[in-house]
């Protein structure tokens, strides 16, 4: 399994290039489709952390590196490595997940990070989902979080507005919620899967929580 920047950089620097990508598509979100982050002081600046979004754009590891003020390391299917974004997924901290094999080797690569102070991205529903509509939450992201000792940051990536709406003022908003600390004796797959479903509630609860649903 081919993993970025492992054993390259300390947990959660920034490198220059990775910085200017992301100011430079914060800058274009914000030209072209209003971009807003909501919350990004909520963010903890180091320690282990598992970052929790929804999924219902091919881009949305781009949006959420772009909310989130720290490297991230992303699980992402192995099925997207494949040119021509193969190097856009490396770039962005990417390392693949192999489903079929159950995904054992990619929560052990995770936990790695984790245990070294990383923050790690993860989707809890597991694949994109139809705009307006949530999916089912799987147990990955509490695993990780409570073996990790991790907290779990939730990020709501909102609609993307289309050209009349943005004449009508409306923005391509993202949401960043307080740390969610999991309790660390968890065990069973019941409880895990409650626990996960506490979590996705709490990141499709963003918007309204912030008033700019």
């Amino acid at each position: 399994m081919a993993v970025l920047f492992q054993g390259r950089r300390t947990p959660g620097e920034i490198s220059g290039r990775y910085w200017l990508f992301r100011r430079v598509m914060i800058l274009l979100g914000r030209i072209f489709l209003g971009f807003e982050i909501v919350g990004e002081e909520r963010a903890p600046r180091d320690g282990p952390l598992v970052v929790a979004a929804n999924h219902h754009r091919f881009f949305d590891p781009v949006f959420v590196c772009m909310a989130v003020p720290r490297r991230l390391q992303w699980m992402a299917k192995k099925e997207l490595f494949v040119p021509p974004f193969r190097g856009l997924f490396y770039f962005i901290g990417s390392f693949p997940v192999d489903r079929e094999g159950g995904g054992r080797a990619a929560i052990r690569e995770g936990l790695k990070f984790l245990a070294s102070g990383w923050a790690l991205g993860i989707f809890p529903e597991g694949t994109r989902q139809k705009e307006g509509s949530s999916g089912e939450a799987k147990s990955g992201v509490v695993m990780l979080a409570t073996r990790g000792d991790a907290q779990v940051l939730p990020v709501f990536v909102g609609p993307i507005p289309g050209p009349l709406a943005r004449l009508r003022g409306e923005r391509f908003r993202t949401y960043v919620g307080d740390p969610i600390r999991l309790d660390s004796g968890l065990r069973g797959r019941a409880a895990y899967r409650d626990a996960a479903d506490e979590v996705l509630r709490a990141i499709y609860a963003l918007p309204e929580k912030n008033g700019k649903a």
